[in-house]
């Protein structure tokens, strides 16, 4: 998890009154932040890019800038030493992610201020014009979002608050830049329109960021330059690359890899523009939101970008208006089980730097507004922690429960510890996969066919996990293929949950617990699977019914299906060779596939 280090001077600066930093770093642990400690560091200053550079945690001498990548052999020269408050960066919180976001919420928090902030937004000077080749064959980056932002002079404490929330939300919102990448540029060093259009990366050349008077080419940064290395897969696939340039041909950058030298942000800078690029809009949208509203916190004014769309229309950017969303004050007494009424959750939430109101037409729902920087509101659920954290935790009043409960194993854990001990008293090792998985290789992989009606997920946010698996050989077979070039024999089970179709379940579905086995190698065979499930129903105390099967999975004759005068059933045999060539495989494999007890 990253970890962020916000200055207490700069923070109380912030708020406009000084707090002591123990007292700051108790506040930020009340609204969620995970505090990692309170020190004091050394910061010093970069000769190159003449960036502030804290001193790592241990080091001797600082002599690397992680800005700009320059390294010397002496210490850089000391500027400063400052007390500051570490934190562990929370995904689900990008609002969080910086000093300005953090002063926002500790003002309503303390009780300096309430209510929902609001982020004026008035028409800017630039246009973008976005080029159909950014969403073409040859580059798959289309979404772009901008703003202008106009700040007092940057200084140190600024241009590193800014440069450490880019990289905090490259992280936490663009997934490592994969999803969106942030770039900000001194607009004054810019004519507009600017084009999102792509380049040649054998022919077109600039000057990368850091790098000055040496103009590289797109494929030289990637093979050259750190950050074109870092993040050379994220345009592997691409035979042109995503690039910003200004109406007089200048490049600003080449998104997601690099800023240019002639654009970059220096101090003094007062009029800044940025873009957010990327193939996910949500996380586009998501990233300017919360950089640019954090910017407003540290003295900012937001102006808008127009942007002319591939297709010719037109949109306006950011759009920083407040969200809404309706909750149940009953449902939010019973979730928390707080003694809640209408006044105390409005000032709780208010507290928290939202707004809310009875709805007129509902004795209990209460319509919120929040700001369009709270991305991680996705339900009434999410609010639920907000008016927790208002009311405030120390004001909880700690109490024994109604009845007190003896807690004991789930009866499908009890069996699965029993199996699990035959299984690992039989040599075999577990492993736990993935309860998604795709057609191809739940079925087809081992010559069934894919069934008219299974467990399918009905918006899959990835290719790679379609189905809800209904047995367990499919990651077992997945990890013989991965450990394939260990020695001989190998042999692997997993116990897990399955998910069965029903119509006579009340959801249309019933989970099972399966016990899946492997065993590859050249002695693996009909007979060898026999054995382990007889020595497992031996250990049970159950005596099995095998049966001829004909099944595609298995080679024809060596196929069974097992019945007890338990819940223990399944199939088991030696896997048909075509099935053994699809994974990747090229030993003979024998498996089995059992329900151990149906999950109640």
């Amino acid at each position: 998890m990253p970890i962020i280090s916000v200055e207490g001077d700069v923070l109380n600066g912030l708020l406009g009154r000084t707090y002591p930093v123990e007292e700051l770093a108790e506040a930020l642990e009340q609204i969620g932040c995970d505090v990692d400690d309170v020190l004091d560091v050394d910061r010093y200053r970069c000769p190159r890019c003449e960036h502030a550079v804290e001193a790592s945690l241990g080091a001797e001498v600082t002599n690397r800038c992680n800005w700009c990548e320059y390294e010397q052999a002496a210490s850089f020269p000391k500027i400063g030493r400052s007390t500051v408050i570490r934190l562990d960066l929370l995904a689900a919180r990008p609002d969080l992610f910086d000093v300005g976001g953090i002063a926002r919420a500790l003002k309503g928090y303390l009780g300096q201020v309430e209510g929902l902030p609001e982020y004026a937004v008035s028409p800017g000077p630039v246009e973008v014009i976005v080029d159909p080749s950014v969403a073409g064959a040859d580059c798959q980056r289309p979404f772009i979002r901008c703003a202008v932002i106009e700040l007092p002079p940057v200084d140190d404490m600024l241009l590193v608050s800014l440069m450490k929330l880019q990289e905090a939300l490259h992280w936490g919102v663009g997934r490592d830049r994969k999803l969106a990448s942030i770039g900000v540029y001194d607009l004054d060093t810019i004519t507009s329109p600017v084009s999102y259009t792509t380049l040649d990366p054998v022919v077109d050349s600039f000057e990368p960021l850091g790098r000055p008077g040496e103009r590289m080419t797109g494929q030289e940064i990637l093979e050259k330059h750190p950050k074109g290395i870092a993040y050379a897969r994220l345009l592997a696939d691409h035979r042109r690359y995503p690039v910003l340039k200004d109406a007089q041909g200048q490049v600003l950058s080449m998104p997601p890899i690099i800023n240019s030298e002639s654009t970059k942000v220096k101090l003094g800078s007062q009029r800044l523009f940025v873009d957010v690029t990327g193939p996910s809009l949500a996380a586009v949208v998501k990233s300017l939101d919360t950089f640019v509203s954090s910017l407003v916190e540290l003295g900012g004014t937001v102006k808008s970008v127009q942007i002319r769309e591939a297709d010719g229309s037109t949109r306006t950017s950011p759009d920083l208006s407040p969200r809404e969303m309706e909750i149940d004050l009953e449902a939010a007494k019973r979730w928390l089980g707080l003694p809640l009424d209408g006044d105390s959750l409005v000032k709780a939430l208010r507290r928290m730097r939202l707004d809310a109101a009875a709805v007129e037409s509902s004795s209990s729902r209460y319509r919120v507004r929040f700001p369009a920087l709270r991305t991680d509101f996705k339900h009434m659920v999410d609010v639920f922690e907000d008016l927790a954290i208002g009311y405030g935790y120390k004001n909880i009043q700690p109490r024994y429960v109604g009845q007190a409960t003896t807690g004991e194993a789930r009866p499908e854990e009890d069996r699965s510890d029993l199996v699990r001990s035959v299984m690992l008293g039989l040599g075999y090792s577990e492993i736990m996969s993935l309860p998604m998985t795709t057609e191809e290789l739940h079925y087809e992989r081992f010559r069934l066919p894919v069934p008219e009606h299974y467990a399918r997920i009905g918006n899959p946010k990835l290719k790679a996990l379609t189905v809800v698996r209904s047995h367990l050989l499919s990651g077992l077979l997945e990890h013989l293929r991965e450990n394939r070039r260990a020695p001989l024999p190998l042999r692997f089970f997993e116990l897990d949950n399955v998910t069965i179709l029903d119509a006579n379940a009340e959801t249309g579905a019933r989970e099972e617990r399966h016990l899946a086995i492997v065993d590859m190698g050249r002695e693996a065979s009909y007979a060898s699977i026999r054995s382990v499930v007889d020595a497992l129903l031996f250990e049970l105390g159950l005596e099995g019914t095998f049966a001829p099967i004909d099944s595609p999975m298995f080679i024809p004759g060596r196929g069974a299906s097992l019945s007890t005068d338990g819940e223990i059933s399944g199939l088991l045999g030696e896997m048909h060779p075509e099935g053994i060539l699809n994974f990747g495989l090229d030993h003979p494999v024998a498996m089995a596939d059992l329900k151990i007890m149906a999950v109640r």
